[in-house]
């Protein structure tokens, strides 16, 4: 079976195609999505619990007709004033809003591109999004550096691939992962 990991491009900072090629390397394949300038925020309508899709007709709904062809997800996101970039937070919570089945028990990471110490914070903020995900790591760089540390982004994608390929071994030897996801209500509001 053939491995696919969906990088999603928030930084375009050349830290997603180093992942793509290391990766590569490993023999797992990727695709690389770059998010729009532009993405409309959550209206919190409540639509997507109804129809597992977004009432807005872009990118999200095409990657979510698509979930089931990856096994992984990495994103990359810059940090500004010690917090996600607006965009990436938008298409995340539209993305996990809509479908978070699709997602659950497949392992994620995340680099965070930052100029200061707020690294750590960003990395939280992006794991809040992996409610249903295995966690697999998290890297920093910075932007000014010119060029992403290959040994942290190296091992973020071995980490990566050892555990899509822990997760393949068990599925060959007939250990399937749970099923019975049940959506919970992120609505606070009664």
């Amino acid at each position: 079976m053939s491995m696919k990991v969906l990088l999603i491009d928030g930084e375009n900072g050349g830290s997603i195609r180093q992942c793509a090629g290391f990766l590569a390397h490993i023999g797992i394949s990727s695709e690389i999505m770059v998010l729009q300038d532009e993405i409309q925020g959550c209206v919190a309508c409540g639509k997507c619990y109804k129809q597992s899709r977004c009432i807005f007709h872009d990118e999200i709904n095409t990657l979510l007709d698509h979930a089931d062809d990856y096994d992984g997800l990495i994103v990359s996101a810059n940090v500004f004033y010690g917090r996600l970039d607006d965009r990436v937070m938008r298409f995340l919570e539209r993305l996990f809003r809509c479908d978070p089945a699709v997602w659950a028990l497949k392992p994620a990471a995340c680099i965070v591109s930052v100029r200061n110490g707020s690294g750590y914070q960003a990395f939280e903020q992006l794991s809040g999004f992996f409610g249903e995900m295995i966690v697999s790591g998290y890297c920093t760089v910075k932007p000014e550096a010119g060029e992403a540390p290959d040994e942290d982004l190296k091992h973020l994608c071995e980490r990566m691939a050892w555990l899509l390929n822990c997760m393949d071994a068990g599925r060959k030897e007939g250990i399937e992962k749970p099923s019975g996801y049940v959506r919970k209500d992120l609505s606070y509001m009664r």
